[in-house]
């Protein structure tokens, strides 16, 4: 692989890690506020957005793995 292709490939990942990190904070966020919505306490609902933030991260960064090990 030469540096043209390595210097793109890792331009993807990059892209890919803050396209996945917008997102799962987007989503984390919104859980958080709903969670408000529906009645819970502040801190709980922010502990609640958290998790969602880092699920949402994890398991798309973990598609990313996948779908680029089979490309």
């Amino acid at each position: 692989m030469n540096t043209a292709q390595q210097e793109c490939s890792n331009n993807h990942r990059v892209y890919e890690v803050v396209i996945v990190f917008e997102a799962s904070a987007i989503i984390g966020l919104l859980a958080g506020i709903f969670m408000v919505a529906l009645g819970m306490a502040a801190l709980p609902a922010m502990a609640v957005g958290g998790g969602t933030a880092v699920a949402i991260f994890t398991g798309g960064m973990t598609a990313f793995a996948y779908i680029n090990r089979h490309q």
